[in-house]
This record gives structure tokens, sequence and C-alpha cells, in this order.
């Protein structure tokens, strides 16, 4: 039955899969030729390089898989290393190395990694901003011709591994830009904005590689990113995928063209652009997340831990460290904990979030311990604590508690309270004497009382670390 039109009023009426919602954790792996010179300037993450420097936060931008257009500024730090470690080798010359990695590669230890940390989806890179396809597409791309892809299906092969693990199977697209279509380099995000590709060209390409990973990959997430050329195709592609299976869903960055792109033209308003999101994300309480398109199931704050975004579906996405591509150059520094990633989430999942946090593994397609390490700790806090987490809701019966940096967030799973607590239990909790009491989970209780309104907990019982507690009615 053909439920969905390809108009945007039909489409917007698209439930968000109850699977996704109770999923909590994804993975998305961000790998390609990048991950070849593995490079970007290091210990600063992106949403602070937007609000301190908005005119070229792009030209220094931290992602490693921005490395062909940081390539560009002749004056700047990633030209100057490729100068040194490649001399005049152009972009390109990269995949040769990528591509002789491939013959060893397998997806099933990746997929491994991924389903043992307890994660429930997964969304592979198919093509980045240089547009090189990690599938055998039958598109001839106009700069680099028919070939410009891997000799192997590396997303059939992750779809298929990824499925016998039983997890849930998305791809992410760069429909918004293309560096084969639009060469000029892009110092800021009045500059992207500029780029959205567009013409008849542009509309091709999208709609053509979306249809072929479709049809090769059934995937159950859509994830563009950046934008898409126009609506002349978008709208009957997407009531084609959600027609096909509703259990389907598609993020927020499928933004088309408005009169504020063609503006970005114009020099003066494009600075005028860059200092007012320089201005908003330092308003407290900003997420750092995309224009609302017409169509979308979920919203997709970057680099961001949201305590919310009204009553839509969201998923924090962003790196352990501040990159998604693989960044040889970071220390240990630059990379989240296991204690502070755990943390993260459990902020985020209060919230009513899920995380989707990125690999990026090295060209051979192996996984840095830096990275494994925080996730495989995550990984035995879900293994723990997961009764509590998949399935849940915030819980609005009680209120959350902010003190002295740690947050406690009351969530439930059906009938049974729990309390997402990141960082240590304060002593007290406002709001909170209406609970009979608080035990760790599959623990013993904790010593407390009520004090009118509030629930004190003895401090000599209270926990000093993230944790998970079960609430008595």
């Amino acid at each position: 039955m053909t439920r969905y039109r390809p108009d945007p009023d039909s489409l917007a009426a698209h439930p968000v899969p109850a699977w996704w919602r109770d999923a909590k954790l994804g993975v998305m792996i961000t790998w390609g030729l990048y991950s070849v010179p593995a490079f970007a300037p290091r210990g600063v993450d992106v949403v602070k390089l937007l609000a301190d420097r908005p005119d070229d936060a792009l030209k220094l931008t931290p992602y490693a898989e921005w490395y062909e257009n940081s390539l560009k500024f002749a004056d700047g730090p990633t030209a100057a290393q490729h100068r040194e470690r490649f001399g005049d080798a152009p972009y390109t010359a990269f995949r040769e190395a990528f591509e002789a990695g491939l013959a060893s590669w397998s997806a099933a230890p990746l997929m491994d990694f991924i389903a043992r940390i307890g994660a429930r989806y997964v969304v592979p890179i198919t093509k980045h901003h240089d547009s090189y396809c990690l599938w055998p597409t039958q598109l001839s791309n106009p700069l680099r011709g028919r070939s410009w892809h891997a000799p192997r299906d590396l997303i059939g092969e992750m779809a298929v591994a990824a499925r016998a693990r039983g997890l849930h199977f998305g791809v992410y697209y760069s429909a918004g830009l293309d560096w084969t279509l639009n060469p000029e380099p892009i110092a800021n995000l009045g500059e992207m904005r500029a780029a959205l590709p567009a013409g008849s060209l542009a509309r091709q390409m999208m709609r053509d590689h979306y249809r072929e990973l479709i049809a090769a990959t059934d995937p159950d997430i859509l994830w563009n990113d950046i934008g898409y050329p126009d609506a002349g195709d978008l709208w009957a592609l997407l009531a084609d995928y959600y027609n096909d299976r509703e259990d389907r869903l598609i993020n927020d960055r499928f933004q088309l063209p408005t009169p504020g792109h063609a503006a970005m033209a114009d020099p003066a308003a494009r600075a005028a652009f860059n200092r007012a999101i320089s201005d908003a994300i330092r308003t407290p309480g900003f997420a750092f997340a995309p224009d609302v398109p017409p169509v979308f199931d979920h919203r997709t704050p970057e680099y961001a831990t949201s305590a919310g975004m009204g009553d839509v579906a969201w998923e924090t996405v962003r790196g352990v460290g501040h990159s998604f591509g693989y960044k040889a150059n970071e220390i240990d520094a630059d990379y989240l904990s296991g204690d502070a990633l755990v943390a993260m989430f459990l902020r985020i999942v209060g919230n009513g979030g899920n995380l989707l946090i990125n690999i990026g593994p090295r060209a051979d397609g192996s996984i840095p311990d830096e990275q494994a390490g925080p996730l495989a700790h995550l990984g035995a806090f879900l293994k723990a604590h997961g009764r509590a987490i998949y399935g849940s809701r915030p819980d609005t019966t009680l209120p959350k508690v902010q003190q002295d940096g740690s947050d406690v967030l009351p969530v439930c799973v059906g009938r049974q309270r729990f309390a997402l607590v990141a960082g240590p239990l304060p002593p007290r909790l406002p709001g909170w004497g209406g609970a009979a009491g608080l035990s760790l989970l599959d623990g013993p209780p904790l010593a407390c009382r009520r004090d009118g309104d509030d629930l004190v907990i003895d401090s000599a019982a209270a926990p000093t670390e993230a944790c998970v507690l079960e609430v008595a009615a």
C-alpha cells in the first residue's frame, strides 16, 4: 500500500521507528582516502573553533576527513605538513595506498567490535565530500572519471556483516558538499553554504547514488549531510523509501537551497552569517545543529550534549576525539576518557537522545587503541546497566537534578523507574521526596531519608562515579 505521497506534507507525517528510539547507541564509521594522511590541526573541537575563528574555522578544521579542502590553503597547517611528508603529491595519490590496504580487510572484526560495545545500529560513510565512493557505483564522476570508487563493495560487505550481528544498518552520504562539483576552497560556514551543489548534474549524482545504495543495502537509515541540491527528485526518493518499509528513518540534513544560501555569494553577507553563528554558539544552551528542513525524522546536533530538543527525536553525533576521520597526530588529551564517555552518554540518554559515536579507522580499517579503549569501557558499562538504558524514556514524574557538575536524570523503562547519574551522586535530590528509596542497579539499597520534598542520601553510601540507580515507587 502506498501511504506516503511525494510531497513534504505527506512525508512529514512519517513516525520515528520505535527500534531507533529504543537503541540509544549507534556507531558512525568515517573511513576513506583521508585516512591515509590522517592529519588535521589538533587541540580544539569544531564548535569552539566556529565560535572563536568564524571566518577561517573550516580552513583550520580539526576534521581529518576535510583534508582535501584544507590542503587548498597554501598557508595553512595541513598544506605545510603535506609538503613535508608528501611533497607535491595530489590528494588523489592517497587512493593507491588506501586501496592496497583493502586486500586484507574484512568487515567482520569491525562489526564484531561494534556489536560487542552494545551499539544497536551502524552508519558508515559511503561518500564523503571528496566524492570517492566506497561501493562500485555505476556513475562516472564528472572530474575524476568512472572508476572514482573503491575496487570492492565495502558498503555492501559492511551491511551483510552488520545484519549478521543483529545491527540495524544505515548509510551516510554527503549530498550537500562535493568537491568534484564545487572545488573552490571553503574557509568558513558561509562559504560552505554557498558551495551547495546545484544543477542537473548534481541532481542526477545524488539521486542515482542514493537509489543505488538503497537497492543494494536496504538501509534502515538515510543519514544525509550538509544539504541536498533541490527538491526535484527528493520527495519521490523519500516517498519510495518510506513506502517500501515504514520502519526506516532519515536525519535532518536534507536541507534545500534557500535565498539565504544564494546570499552567501556576497562576502559581507557571509561575514555576517559567520558572526551570527559565532554569537549563537556562545549562547548558553545552544546546540550546534542543522537548520530544520521540511522533512526529517530525527535531529543531529554535532559535538553537543543537548539538554533536549523539545519533543523531537535526536542524536548527538561526534568522535571519540576531535575528528571523525582518523587523526594520527591527536594525543591522549584530545580523546574522551572511558569515564567521560559514559557520563556524556548518560546525559544524552537521560535527556531523551541517542548517541551516534564515531569510529575513525586507520587506512587499513583497524580501530586505533585511543578510540577502542573508551568505547570498550562504554560497552562494559552498557552490559552491566543496559536494562535501565535500552528502551528508556525520560521520566517526567521526577525532576532532573544538576549539582556540582553532576546530573541525575530520571528515566523509565515500562513501569520501572531508574536514575542515570552522570558523576558523583549529590547528597540531596530536590523534589525527589516522593521516591520511596534508591538502590544500585542489581545492588543494595542506599541509606536515604525524606526531608520535606527532597531526598537526602547518606554521603558515606553515595556512589562517587557515574552509575544507574533503581527508584522505588
